[in-house]
């Protein structure tokens, strides 16, 4: 068997840039965050106030699925644990909803396009305190 060839200088380099762009957001709790997580909060991001039909659509999931992400993302996880709190769903008037990121959310999103951009501002970035974590530090 032949062995397989090392990937290039330049993709070993887009790698590392596209996992360390990832750290801000794989480090909001202590265990690991689905990558699903991180691509729907990415597409929030890239597409801020739309309803959630929309989101589902764009990734090719049910609106059941990115409802359940969201929420995740937003702010109450599985069996009603605290979520991440980077987007919260805004109810509009009949069924329209609109997907926005919070303060937290944004602050997130500026540490990853700082490290995309190789930049050393996303070590001077800090994230909202958390009313509910406050006094527990």
């Amino acid at each position: 068997m032949q062995g397989a060839e090392p990937i290039s200088p330049g993709d070993r380099k887009a790698v590392q840039t596209l996992l360390s762009a990832l750290t801000p957001i794989s480090d909001l709790r202590e265990r690991p965050i689905p990558l699903p997580f991180a691509v729907v909060f990415l597409s929030v991001v890239l597409n801020e106030g739309q309803p959630v039909g929309r989101y589902a659509k764009d990734l090719n999931m049910s609106r059941f699925a990115m409802f359940k992400y969201l929420r995740s993302i937003g702010d109450r996880g599985s069996h009603s644990a605290a979520g991440l709190e980077l987007v919260t769903i805004k109810r509009g008037y009949r069924v329209r909803t609109a997907v926005v990121l919070t303060d937290k959310g944004r602050a997130v999103a500026a540490q990853v396009f700082g490290r995309l951009r190789g930049t050393r501002a996303h070590k001077k970035t800090k994230l909202p305190i958390e009313p509910s974590r406050a006094g527990q530090d």
